[in-house]
């Protein structure tokens, strides 16, 4: 079974209208955020996650600027960062000392999953950009804190629970891929700006192209 992962009802309510149509797909809302995201699935997981075969985290997100990301593609992650664990300062976050942080803060999404979805989304001339998420506890609301945070992770765009799906999945052994559609710049906060429903709809139809690929492999091994 596929587990559909999504911060929120409205990232996936286009979805779930159309979800009947396709098998052994269950969608579950995670909440806002990577401590209640983490709590959540991990309950879930705990309980059915022996008839899981991969997670796939999807919905929106934020795109730095100067990253070559821009409002309404498609991103799939090449690795999440958390970004604020550390000491904030100021004008920059400090990496604990190697000493107090025995675990790596780079958490890969799983490769090959991600290779076959941009396969996928290539042959139906989806242009998707595969670049480094960074989870925060808070969304960034100014032009500098992002490009420090896309300088510092090289990264293209933010979200709050990616970090905490993989990590989760991870203790789980099962495989995840992270999937987001921009649906705002990462600049000085201005929400007149944003293309929030058009995000929402843009990577929901994506989800079903994804999930109709899927079931037609499924019926062509099927047969083998």
């Amino acid at each position: 079974m596929i587990l559909i992962a999504a911060a929120t009802e409205n990232e996936i309510k286009s979805l779930k209208q159309i979800l009947a149509a396709f098998k052994e797909v269950e969608i579950f809302i995670t909440g806002m955020g990577p401590v209640k995201t983490a709590a959540s699935l991990s309950s879930f997981l705990a309980l059915h996650g022996s008839g899981i075969d991969a997670v796939w985290n999807i919905g929106v997100a934020g795109a730095y600027c100067n990253s070559g990301v821009n409002l309404l593609d498609i991103c799939l992650a090449r690795q999440e960062v958390l970004g604020d664990y550390g000491i904030c300062l100021e004008d920059e976050i400090v990496d604990f000392d190697p000493d107090l942080n025995k675990t790596s803060v780079s958490l890969f999404c799983e490769e090959n999953l991600a290779d076959q979805f941009e396969k996928i989304l290539t042959a139906h001339n989806i242009v998707c950009k595969k670049v480094n998420f960074v989870t925060v506890n808070c969304c960034t609301g100014t032009t500098k804190r992002g490009e420090y945070l896309r300088q510092k992770f090289d990264a293209g765009c933010e979200n709050m629970e990616g970090a905490a799906v993989t990590i989760v999945c991870q203790s789980h052994n099962i495989p995840c891929v992270e999937l987001r559609c921009i649906s705002n710049m990462v600049e000085d906060r201005d929400k007149t700006r944003w293309r929030l429903s058009e995000a929402v709809e843009k990577i929901c139809k994506v989800a079903e192209i994804l999930l109709q690929a899927h079931n037609l492999n499924k019926s062509t091994r099927g047969k083998d």
